[in-house]
């Protein structure tokens, strides 16, 4: 038995994707980082009222207002929002993806590397269904990479073709019934590919065809 097949025995019972647990991580990170503006404000108003002269609202407010917006947009990103579909980039929301994460009270510091492979093609799926895919696929590929020592980022593989779109981690465990559901709502599936956790989804292509199939054209 290869040690992959003995890590993934090992891990057999663990579950992919407890999102209860992950998005309460995730908005603890977030009002931590929102807690920090408005500590950096506050100290700004004080030292302003003291008369400080560094303390010009030309030059720090404005930067400290980016900030608020850049965390504000990520927490409008965590709720269920809708349910149509919309021809996405992937590669887009998995740096949205990558961005909240970051947030993450412990996982933080693991460094993640997006490799593409072939041409990957929009998909048409709910946003923020593929968000939390992609999020939780993230957190499982981080948490499995936390153990290993010297590494140079945790690979996250982009494969794209005309007919399919994959995301591969490299992760023990199988996908919660949870990860499967949002999976199926995006249109594709999520399933153990040797080492590597695999969501793949059809591409806009892919879909279009087989509409005209569908239609008899």
């Amino acid at each position: 038995m290869t040690s992959g097949s003995q890590e993934r025995q090992h891990s057999g019972a663990d579950l992919v994707g407890d999102w209860p647990k992950l998005s309460d991580e995730l908005l603890q990170g977030l009002v931590h980082s929102l807690n920090n503006r408005v500590a950096a404000l506050s100290a700004f108003v004080e030292l302003a009222r003291l008369g400080d002269e560094e303390a010009n609202p030309l030059t720090v407010l404005p930067a400290e207002i980016v900030q608020l917006h850049k965390v504000n947009g990520l927490f409008s990103m965590l709720p269920e929002r809708g349910s149509e579909a919309e021809a996405l980039e992937l590669p887009l929301v998995l740096e949205d993806a990558l961005r909240l994460h970051a947030h993450h009270p412990r996982l933080r510091a693991e460094r993640c590397v997006v490799v593409r492979e072939g041409m990957p093609l929009p998909v048409r799926t709910p946003r923020w269904a593929l968000l939390r895919v992609l999020l939780m696929l993230v957190h499982a590929a981080k948490r499995t990479a936390e153990s290993v020592q010297g590494r140079g980022g945790t690979p996250i593989r982009v494969v794209g073709d005309a007919v399919t779109v994959s995301v591969r981690v490299t992760t023990g465990g199988e996908p919660s019934p949870y990860l499967a559901s949002l999976a199926a709502r995006c249109g594709g599936t999520c399933a153990r590919d040797g080492d590597d956790l695999v969501l793949r989804l059809p591409s806009i292509l892919e879909l279009r065809r087989q509409e005209r199939e569908s239609r008899g054209n």
